[in-house]
């Protein structure tokens, strides 16, 4: 794949993420995958994009690819043991996942870190 359409389909990727949450991919399943419309590494490609100067912002400007992610499970309720269960990582380090979250977009609950989520998205 050649730097120019890896680029375009990164864009796609995160325009999708933009404009329909994390969580709203996420359940699109293998066929969204098999399209080419989710990111594969979300982290990597985003940084790409950023690197290459693309000038879109995305909903979750203030917090990283994996905050985006925890930030969409906060919303839907999820505690921070389910949060590590569904991500594969220690409760220790979804509860700071967490605390970042709060200290970036300067909150101190979940409820309100849902209301930015559901605020900040297209």
């Amino acid at each position: 794949m050649d730097r120019r359409s890896f680029l375009k389909g990164s864009a796609a990727s995160l325009a999708l993420i933009a404009t329909t949450g994390v969580a709203s991919v996420a359940s699109r399943g293998d066929h969204a995958i098999r399209s080419g419309r989710v990111l594969s590494d979300p982290s990597r490609e985003i940084a790409d994009l950023a690197r290459e100067g693309n000038g879109a912002r995305p909903w979750f400007a203030p917090l990283t690819a994996r905050q985006a992610y925890v930030s969409e499970l906060l919303a839907a309720g999820l505690t921070n043991a389910k949060i590590a269960t569904r991500l594969g990582i220690s409760e220790r380090t979804a509860d700071a996942h967490v605390q970042n979250i709060f200290r970036k977009l300067q909150l101190h609950q979940r409820k309100q870190v849902a209301d930015w989520v559901r605020r900040s998205r297209p």
